[in-house]
């Protein structure tokens, strides 16, 4: 009879043991494999859920109204009706210590239709970002930053609702319709002479006011900021012309549009000489002096965007 040799019984023993305390190990690695789906849903929901998109989309307008410093109110109904995604989402980092989760992809902005009058006729704008998101501490969920939207916040900080350039084509939707000839009436009888007027006694004579001119106040035109806030006299002064008002939302358009395509160089010529603006226009005596300090700005900002 053939026996087994020991070697052979030990390993035998020691395999079914090895066997038999499998079951631990299974329960650890449902446990992890529990942590890596845990974790998988929530790189997912701080990347790439829609509600990530509307917090980026809130970033990004809300950034361009600070940078703007206007009337949230134009910005607000484009915000509305414009959406926004994240192709080729990807998380590039992840700090479990700061409980911060970093992504990128390319973010994509669609503007209603109309508004692309005011984007060069682009109904989208793109931009390669990187946006971390981090639990917010009162608990209502995950605030982000975003770094390079810059192209996408400037133009924004640029478009104007009000201006007519914006606003949709008018349609012809009205049919024509044959209209019944109207019945002219015959002309109502010449009324008859007023009697004779009695001899009375001389009226007093009173003296005839003339009416006062309606002054031109300069509201159906409004600058690129809010009035509400005008502080300087300068300020008011554009506030109180439509032409300034005008020349004011043509300088700001310009400024923002090269600002959005300059270089670092460019941005910041252009941030600097901005202050030095202001600083002019607030010294100007008269309108002619403020409209022509709009115009010179106006040819600054293109000399500096020339040198890219």
């Amino acid at each position: 009879m053939k026996t087994t040799p020991p070697l052979m019984i030990i390993g035998l023993a020691l395999g079914l043991a090895a066997c038999g305390s499998t079951k631990p190990k299974d329960g650890a690695e449902q446990a992890r494999i529990q942590r890596e789906r845990t974790l998988a849903q929530r790189l997912k929901a701080a990347c790439s859920s829609q509600a990530t998109y509307d917090r980026l989309k809130q970033v990004a307008f809300d950034e361009a109204i600070r940078i703007r410093n206007a009337d949230p109110v134009n910005l607000d109904t484009l915000s509305t009706y414009s959406l926004v995604r994240v192709e080729n989402p990807v998380v590039k980092s992840r700090d479990e210590t700061l409980d911060v989760t970093v992504c990128t992809g390319r973010f994509v902005l669609q503007v209603p239709p109309g508004a692309e009058r005011g984007f060069d006729g682009k109904r989208q704008l793109t931009a390669d970002i990187e946006y971390a998101a981090q639990a917010a501490a009162d608990g209502s969920g995950l605030v982000y930053q975003i770094k390079g939207a810059e192209p996408i916040i400037y133009r924004l900080a640029a478009f104007d609702l009000r201006s007519e350039s914006y606003r949709p084509a008018p349609t012809a939707t009205r049919v024509a319709v044959a209209e019944e000839p109207k019945v002219v009436p015959p002309p109502p009888p010449p009324p008859p002479p007023p009697p004779a007027p009695k001899p009375t006694a001389a009226p007093t004579r009173t003296a005839s006011v003339a009416p006062r001119p309606v002054q031109q106040t300069g509201q159906a035109s409004s600058p690129s900021f809010s009035c509400r806030a005008a502080r300087s006299r300068s300020e008011r002064m554009v506030c109180s012309s439509s032409r300034l008002a005008s020349l004011d939302r043509q300088m700001s358009s310009l400024f923002y549009s090269e600002l959005s395509r300059a270089g670092e160089r460019e941005r910041a010529a252009l941030r600097r000489t901005r202050d030095r603006f202001l600083g002019y226009r607030e010294r100007c005596p008269d309108e002619a002096c403020v409209a022509q300090a709009y115009l010179d700005r106006m040819d600054e900002i293109r000399d500096i965007a020339g040198g890219r």
